[in-house]
């Protein structure tokens, strides 16, 4: 899973990469949270057009996702159609 690091990165520049920001929106996690999630890795891993790149390695089985899910809160929510 593809993320960014808030150190280097606003929720609006976030979405702002999204091939389609309009209908996009943006998901807060803290890496804590993740890394306690059996399976689950946090690595920074920044590219050239993004230092603030940071991936999420590990099997995100139903459980897994689930647990993403109850951790997640919304900096900018989905806009409507």
């Amino acid at each position: 899973m593809s993320t960014d690091w808030e150190r280097y990165s606003t929720p609006t520049e976030t979405l702002q990469r999204a091939s389609e920001p309009s209908k996009n929106g943006v998901i807060q996690l803290g890496a804590g949270s993740v890394r306690v999630i059996e399976g689950l890795t946090v690595e920074h891993t920044p590219i050239l057009a993004n230092r603030a790149h940071t991936d999420v390695f590990g099997e995100k089985t139903p459980e897994v996702r689930l647990r993403l899910m109850r951790v997640a809160q919304w900096a900018i929510l989905v806009k409507e159609p």
